[in-house]
């Protein structure tokens, strides 16, 4: 993903505490905007590189879109979580939320994947923040928290040391963890803190580092 420094749109209206769960979505996915709605396609707050009109108008019409499918008389259908379109010009990912909630995520052109680690981030951080549902009941092993590593100089794919609680902690690597995509070119280490503390450590394509259960 390209590390070229993007500008922020102009705000149109006064940043809440989900400003920055939405910021740190589009950090870790290369999007331009992020938005949360709420079930009339309202917009709650939002977050990005484009024009702010456009980027709510597009979330509003894409959470008719959520609704739609979940009303579509198939089996499954009903359940609807997650969508995700590719277009010509424009790529959106829609992710449901409780009470009607949605993230709505506009990509850069010939974009499809969208870090499942990421949205799981996002969603969590913002169910804690709305007191919607029970994040908590969320396994340990699905918490993925995206975190910042230092890496080896001669291998910016293998893990050193963990930033955490305002200083760097060295890692034990026990070992390569399989439980990844490697046609999506994903790499994943077991590891330990000095605290004994052991979890997963997934370096996505992006460049970007999540873990698990801290």
């Amino acid at each position: 993903m390209s590390q070229r420094r993007r500008t922020l749109a102009q705000r149109d209206q006064a940043a809440s505490s989900f400003s920055g769960i939405l910021m740190a979505l589009c950090e870790a996915t290369g999007a331009l905007g992020a938005v949360l709605v709420d079930r009339q396609g309202e917009t709650v707050d939002y977050a990005g590189y484009i024009d702010p009109y456009a980027l709510k108008v597009a979330a509003a019409e894409w959470r008719l879109v959520l609704e739609a499918a979940r009303d579509v008389p198939h089996a499954g259908y009903a359940e609807t979580q997650s969508i995700i379109v590719r277009g010509r010009k424009k790529t959106y990912a829609v992710e449901g939320l409780p009470a009607g909630y949605a993230l709505v995520v506009e990509l850069p052109r010939r974009s499809f994947g969208l870090s499942a680690r990421a949205v799981a981030e996002a969603v969590r951080a913002v169910e804690l923040e709305a007191s919607l549902g029970k994040p908590e009941e969320t396994p340990a092993s699905e918490r993925w928290l995206r975190v910042e590593v230092r890496t080896a100089p001669s291998d910016r794919r293998r893990p050193e040391a963990l930033w955490l609680e305002g200083s760097w902690r060295p890692l034990v690597i026990l070992g390569r963890h399989g439980g990844v995509h490697p046609s999506r070119r994903e790499v994943a280490y077991r590891a330990r803190l000095p605290s004994g503390q052991e979890f997963t450590l997934v370096r996505e394509p992006t460049g970007h580092w999540f873990a698990d259960a801290l």
